[in-house]
């Protein structure tokens, strides 16, 4: 009886374990991304002007997105950031939500790539 009892309590704590691995693998294979028009945030207002210029995506919502960045895609992607192309952005922290110089509202998030759509 005792036997039993220990051999489900093992099964039962080696598949909590293993639930528990998955989950994270799962939150690993999630990354998010933003997908949107790409500009100029500083040229067009939403930022001050400072000594590094930002690209800016503007989402299909009409959310606009500051990308902070320095991997080889992002300064390829900041090349051509003011000539409207589309542009996915994969996330490399939390969004932080700002008021713009014009007064509205636009999200900063640390990004670890960009790809430009063809």
């Amino acid at each position: 009886m005792k036997r039993s009892l220990l051999t489900a309590l093992g099964v039962a704590l080696l598949l909590a374990f293993s639930a528990g691995a998955l989950a994270k693998e799962e939150k690993k294979a999630e990354t998010k991304t933003i997908t949107g028009k790409s500009a100029c945030a500083e040229c067009d207002g939403v930022v001050k002007h400072g000594d590094a210029m930002h690209i800016m995506l503007t989402d299909k919502a009409g959310v606009r997105w500051v990308l902070i960045g320095d991997s080889a895609s992002y300064k390829k992607a900041h090349e051509v950031r003011m000539d409207g192309k589309t542009m996915t952005a994969t996330l490399a922290g939390e969004p932080v939500t700002k008021k713009g110089e014009d007064g509205k509202e636009y999200n900063e998030v640390k990004v670890s790539d960009v790809k430009v759509e063809a």
